[in-house]
């Protein structure tokens, strides 16, 4: 979906609010379902925050490297829309006009400012490997795990949090052992 429609500002609102709103909440609330498909999340994210907001391709399903697209020479508050924003399956477009609804609803979580935004915006920019730009959104989404772990209430829920074992967000703070055989 967002190889295909990202470019388009009709979807802007949809993947930029509600999609990558929803992403990051299954993620930071660390749900018990959530065990296991969490890499895939945060691919989901960084696939949304690369297309809209710093103007990078992925390959198909939010793949290998971030592919930086070069500033519009008429407009440098522009990309320069991707070669193969009309083939999906060669990567797809981006945003154009750079959106900030993703960096605005990171900046209001507990933890997150728009100092560790625009950290992320630059390091996101900087290392465009797929395992790095993951690394870095989990680890300032680890940052929201735990400022809202710090507020939350313990009432008897149908859904409960993962516990950290069970979390990615939490697995650098895990040390590796591994048993004798």
């Amino acid at each position: 979906i967002l190889e295909t429609v990202t470019w388009d500002g009709r979807y802007t609102d949809i993947l930029g609010n509600r999609l990558f709103s929803i992403a990051v909440e299954a993620i930071v609330t660390e749900p018990k379902w959530m065990v296991g498909i969490e890499w895939d999340m945060i691919n989901l994210i960084r696939d949304v925050y690369c297309r809209l907001v710093l103007g990078q391709t992925l390959l198909p399903g939010g793949q290998g490297p971030a592919i930086q697209q070069p500033r519009d020479s008429n407009n440098r508050a522009m990309f320069e829309q991707a070669k193969t924003a009309d083939n999906p399956l060669q990567g797809g477009g981006i945003m154009c006009q750079p959106s900030t609804l993703p960096q605005q609803l990171l900046a209001r979580l507990p933890g997150v400012g728009v100092t560790a935004v625009q950290k992320l915006d630059a390091e996101m920019v900087e290392k465009r490997s797929a395992k790095d730009q993951k690394d870095v959104l989990r680890d300032l989404l680890h940052v929201i795990a735990e400022n809202l772990k710090l507020n939350e209430v313990d009432t008897n829920r149908v859904f409960v949090r993962a516990v950290e074992e069970e979390s990615l967000l939490n697995q650098k703070a895990i040390s590796t052992a591994v048993p004798n055989l």
